[in-house]
């Protein structure tokens, strides 16, 4: 039994002004770096032995207050990074609802828009999903793995180790700043199971910062 913990950075500014973050390279905020501080002490005491880290700076930045407090070191894995939103990133969502209606109505039901250069769904949902997999694949019997990303790749990801189709099943809640999952392997298929789902201290102040990156 293997224990995954998907955690999600801290509060950004474009999460506060309710902008789609995507592949932009924004800092946490100083809510944010508290918010990371708070969360931080609840996973450290779960003792985790591995942590693994999206490239972008929000994420990284939300790792290395862990890192501080277990001695464990920091990973990159790009496989983590946030879903690219293309041409909506830095954009709030009720601009894009405005401009764009049907395409933003296509878009919340869970339709790929690839003349945006969004990326799918199903695209985020396999590279996020393979590199939990290959993150927890050669971890011992009662390792604690923590993976720290954004909210549409964690969401997407979890699905797909799920085993359920992201195109069409939205099931899962978008994770709120700094809150996390915690996920364990199963003998049972799909071979994972939900313990936890966005637990821990949240400031969520933008109604779509659930799933805005």
């Amino acid at each position: 039994m293997t224990d995954l913990i998907l955690w999600r950075h801290g509060q950004t500014d474009y999460n506060l002004q309710g902008r789609i973050q995507g592949r932009v390279d924004i800092p946490l905020n100083e809510t944010g770096r508290e918010q990371a501080r708070r969360a931080a002490d609840g996973i450290a005491a779960l003792a985790p032995t591995r942590i693994v880290s999206s490239p972008l700076t929000r994420a990284r930045a939300t790792a290395e207050v862990l890192a501080s407090l277990t001695g464990v070191g920091v990973e990159i894995d790009p496989g983590l990074a946030e879903k690219s939103f293309g041409d909506w990133e830095g954009l709030k969502a009720a601009d894009i609802k405005k401009q764009w209606p049907e395409h933003y109505d296509t878009w919340r039901a869970g339709g790929d828009l690839p003349q945006f250069r969004i990326e799918g769904r199903r695209e985020t949902a396999e590279r996020v999903g393979e590199a939990l997999k290959a993150i927890t694949a050669g971890a011992a019997e009662g390792e604690v793995v923590v993976a720290v990303s954004h909210g549409a790749a964690t969401n997407l990801g979890a699905t797909y180790l799920l085993g359920m189709d992201p195109q069409q099943w939205l099931g899962l809640r978008g994770m709120s700043n700094c809150c996390y999952a915690l996920m364990r392997t199963s003998k049972r298929p799909p071979g994972w199971s939900v313990v936890k789902w966005n637990a821990g201290p949240p400031v969520d102040p933008s109604p779509l910062g659930k799933i805005l990156g």
